[in-house]
């Protein structure tokens, strides 16, 4: 068990981590900031799974692929380019953290997972503490498809991890998904004319920031708390990533709190609580 909420704590703490580095690239093109993270995170994990000689069937390697665009390109971009239209990260946020009810839906409908009440009572307190931690959204309108499109991008790569049941090494994995995930966004900066970028210090620190923690960091956790945890459980989780990404930016960007951020915080960890030990009783849920 301690296992499982170390797992969990750790996919908290370095998922949060992205939304920091974002604004650390601070007025670099978006799609820049991404191809060159995705070039260099390919090129570390590149190194890091020499000693393994990995092989991959055809099949394998499809599964991968469609992972990385689902869960990297499709997110990823939606978010960058919502927040790069103007849309308030907080209204992101908010969209983005429907996740946990409609991967648990899918799992109801799909497997016949068994929701208890207390399941449900606590996706609906994680709703209550995110509008908490990010205020009142504004600037809502057509953009707010993009984030949308993150939405279903990320529960569908939740979903097929639990379908598919990949055994492939998480750092193989992700250096296959980092990689066709680098061809995207590299195509889509150069066609933007936004793949050179002015090189900084703030930039490189930027790119450390996003490679390590939440490029590599991240997405490993993601991968081990959906292999470990189940992806209604990870999806759960993500409640907890706006009021800890408050955290973040006050230690960081010395932005305090809000009192709202603060209560949110307490309340999400309620919900995670609730709808966790709802399905430690043995619910077929809490399975990949």
């Amino acid at each position: 068990m301690w296992r499982s909420w170390a797992f969990g704590a750790l996919f908290v703490l370095l998922w949060s981590s992205g939304f920091v580095g974002a604004e650390l690239a601070g007025s670099t093109p978006w799609q820049g900031v991404l191809a060159w993270r995705y070039v260099i995170t390919t090129g570390v994990l590149a190194l890091m799974i020499i000693p393994l000689r990995p092989t991959l069937t055809r099949i394998e390697v499809g599964r991968q692929i469609a992972l990385g665009l689902l869960a990297h390109v499709v997110f990823l971009g939606g978010v960058f380019a919502a927040q790069g239209a103007g849309l308030a990260p907080g209204t992101v946020a908010l969209v983005c953290a429907l996740q946990p009810m409609l991967v648990t839906i899918v799992g109801a409908l799909g497997w016949g997972d068994r929701i208890p009440g207390r399941t449900w009572w606590g996706l609906a307190l994680g709703l209550v503490a995110v509008v908490l931690t990010v205020g009142n959204p504004r600037g809502l309108g057509f953009v707010v498809l993009l984030p949308v499109a993150s939405l279903v991008g990320l529960s569908a790569a939740a979903t097929l991890e639990r379908r598919w049941r990949p055994r492939t090494h998480v750092a193989v994995a992700l250096a296959t998904q980092s990689a066709v995930s680098a061809a995207v966004f590299l195509t889509w900066a150069w066609i933007g004319g936004t793949l050179a970028v002015e090189v900084s210090t703030q930039l490189v620190g930027a790119l450390a920031w996003l490679v390590v923690l939440s490029g590599i960091g991240g997405y490993g956790a993601f991968v081990l708390c959906l292999r470990h945890l189940g992806a209604s459980t990870t999806s759960t989780l993500l409640y907890l990533t706006p009021a800890v990404t408050t955290v973040w930016v006050w230690g960081m960007l010395g932005e305090r709190p809000s009192p709202g951020a603060l209560a949110g915080l307490t309340v999400a960890a309620v919900a995670v609580a609730l709808v966790t030990t709802a399905r430690s009783g043995g619910s077929a849920a809490s399975h990949p």
